[in-house]
Parts: C-alpha cells; structure tokens; sequence
C-alpha cells in the first residue's frame, strides 16, 4: 500500500494532524486504503478456525512470495503448503498432496496453481490471487478471489492529479473480455474531466494498425490487462517503441512495464493483497456472507518515471511526488 506520505507525515509532527495533511496532498482513494488496511489488521482472529492449503504456482517470483508471505503471516496454525516451482512435477502427487491434506480452504498464487486445484479440488473453496484478467479463468461456485486490476475511477483520479493537463487517454483493448471494464472506465472519465479513446482489438495483427490510428489522438496511451491486445513480450515492446516515437507518455498496471520506458505506473500492492487474500479464508472458514466473490486489491503501489516525464515536457503535479512508492530517474 501507499504509505511513504503517511509515515514522512508521521514522524514530522509538524503542523496539521496526519491524515488532515494527507488530505491536502492526495485523492481521498488513499485515505480510505491506509483506513481500510488498519481495519483489516485490527480484525482477524488469533486462531484460523479450519484448515487451509497454500498452493504456489513458483515462490521463486519475488510477488508471489510477498503475497505468500503476508497471507500465512496473517493466519496462525497453518500446517500446508506446496510450491509447484520445486520438487511438484508430477500431477498424480499434487492430486495425492491436496487430498492428504483435506483443506477447507485452498489459497491460490498465480495461474498454474488456480488451473490444478480447479481441475483437482473443485469442490473446495478456492482463493486465487495473482491471476492477470481472472475473467479469462474458469470460474466454479466455490471461486473466490482478489483481482490485480484496480478500478478505473481510482486510476483515472490518480493520473488527473498527477498529469492535470492530461485530457484525452487512449486504451486497446478485446471486446471479449474488457467491454464491461471499458465502458466503466468512460464513465468515471467522464467524472474526472479525462476523454477515454478507445480502440477494440480482435486479433493481435490488428494492433499496429490500431495503435497508430489511436496515438494522434490522445495525450498519453492507458495500457490494460488484455491478452488480446497485450499477447506477447515482442507486441508489447513494439506499442513502446511506436509510443516513444509519437512522444506519448504510456500509463500502465505492472513493474514489469518499468524497463519498456512505461511513464507512470500503478499497480496492485502485493503485500495488501496476501492480506485481503487471508482475510477472505478467515470469512469463508467461519461462513460469513460475502459481498462479491472477487474483490479489487485494497492497496496501491506507484511508479514515477521522472526520466520519461522530461523527455516528453509533460506537466505534473511536484506537490504529488511524496506520494510516489518509486521514482525512476
């Protein structure tokens, strides 16, 4: 989560309160996630009431192990783990190793993992997390988990905060799978002054074509969790490449995107959502209503690419840097 504001304000003991402070200074999205984590830390029980297996698809991935990490951090007693990046080949073994263990509950990291224990133990309650555009995923009646998308209103207020003179936003995107996402994501613009210009992708030939059409008509390029318009590393440094000769900054949801010259970047925090994850095992172990079967991560993570910003004279807001997790310079 973002939190480098609130503890630089913290141990400053300067001036206002904390919080009315960091109200000054970023969106009120912020504010409810440093309010909802407090509550989330203060609100799980000592004991896990029932038995709960983790399933890793690789604890060699640096966020699969944080998100691990903070999910059995937040759970005493549990006993079960299994990580599919060692010594677990062998499909008959997983099989055996899950019905040995008898979880009530069966916590999901990445998609190797969520596709063997939907095939194995569906009838258990599944959580996955770390799933890039879950919807693709086959989803059963004991599916439950913590998306990596943040919502567009949060996204979209946080970049007219950082960019103000940012007005017109471009987005590939498949109609398959992001249609509901993209209509979502014009309405909230709508809310916050931005245009959303959108272009839907069917086949992955289809990007190039799309993408030049679309960059003279937008300020910045909105890159979306879409494996259609996202399909594969050699594409996805192509849109890049065209961006970076258009001068148009490229806005995105991963760290991964740091290294293609991605400007601004805000993804899911990773440690939050191992906690959401736990939290949601502790509900569905002591049979709590739940509100939705799959939850938007609660925290964010920032990335600044100050190297980008000057390279394109894009116009920011220097009074949002302390709200930065990273800047890249």
């Amino acid at each position: 989560m973002n939190t480098t504001l609130d503890w630089k304000m913290a141990r400053s003991g300067k001036g206002r309160p904390v919080f009315q402070r960091i109200r000054r200074l970023i969106p009120p999205i912020f504010i409810s996630t440093v309010l909802w984590c407090a509550s989330v830390c203060g609100s799980l029980h000592a004991e896990t009431p029932g038995n709960v297996l983790i399933l890793n698809s690789d604890m060699s991935i640096a966020n699969y192990s944080l998100v691990h990490t903070r999910f059995k951090s937040r759970l005493s007693g549990l006993k079960h783990e299994i990580d599919l990046g060692s010594k677990w080949t062998d499909e008959s073994k997983i099989s055996d190793a899950i019905r040995n263990a008898d979880p009530d509950v069966i916590y999901c990291i990445g998609s190797k993992a969520y596709l063997l224990a939907h095939k194995l133990a569906e009838n258990k309650h599944l959580i996955f997390t770390s799933l890039i555009n879950w919807r693709r995923f086959p989803m059963g009646k004991n599916t439950y988990g913590i998306s990596t998308e943040l919502l567009p209103n949060m996204q979209l207020m946080t970049y007219r905060y950082f960019f103000p003179e940012i007005n017109k936003i471009g987005v590939l995107y498949s109609k398959d799978y992001n249609k509901e996402w993209f209509d979502i994501a014009v309405k909230s613009a709508k809310e916050t002054g931005i245009a959303i210009v959108g272009k839907p992708v069917n086949r992955q030939d289809e990007i190039a074509s799309n993408l030049k059409e679309l960059l003279p008509r937008v300020d910045a390029l909105w890159l979306i969790p879409d494996p259609v318009a996202l399909p594969k590393v050699e594409l996805v440094a192509e849109i890049f490449k065209e961006s970076d000769l258009a001068q148009k900054p490229v806005f995105t949801y991963s760290d991964t995107f740091a290294d293609l010259g991605a400007t601004f970047i805000i993804s899911a925090d990773i440690p939050t959502i191992g906690q959401q994850a736990a939290e949601l095992a502790m509900d569905l172990l002591s049979d709590r209503k739940l509100p939705e079967k799959v939850q938007t991560p609660a925290g964010s993570h920032i990335i600044l690419n100050l190297r980008m910003v000057e390279k394109y004279r894009i116009k920011f807001n220097t009074e949002a840097l302390d709200s930065v997790n990273q800047i890249i310079k």
